[in-house]
């Protein structure tokens, strides 16, 4: 299982790869922060609702969060991610675990990430 980096600490909230994620798993990590969030023009890695890629024998598992409880992007997010991770070369399956422990916070967006969306007009 890998080791979270820290992204936001309000809550002790750790995201990210940490030290011992394998190369694999990084590649994985990259390519969800390619994929948007479909209401705000961040990823959703920078949006922190990635909080663990791990791989087994080509069985990948992203648990994930979402900003709110009945977000109308859902399905459409967890296809994203599966439709991104499928044909890649040595995943065999992609399960998405959502988890609400810890429950996001706008605490765990970067500096970067929150002035992304102030120029995009979104107020925090």
């Amino acid at each position: 299982m890998s080791t979270h980096t820290a992204v936001g600490d309000a809550n002790g909230i750790t995201i990210g790869p940490g030290e011992d994620t394998s190369t694999f798993e990084r590649e994985l990590w990259s390519l969800i922060d390619e994929i948007p969030d479909p209401h705000i023009p961040v990823s959703l890695v920078e949006m922190g609702m990635i909080y663990d890629i791990r791989e087994n024998d080509g069985d990948v598992t992203v648990e994930m969060t979402f900003p709110c409880m009945g977000c109308p992007a859902y399905e459409f997010i967890q296809n994203d991610i599966e439709s991104m991770l499928r044909p890649v070369e040595g995943v065999t399956s992609v399960t998405i675990d959502i988890v609400w422990d810890p429950v996001w916070s706008k605490d765990m967006l970067e500096p970067n990430v929150r002035e992304k969306m102030r120029d995009a007009g979104i107020s925090l």
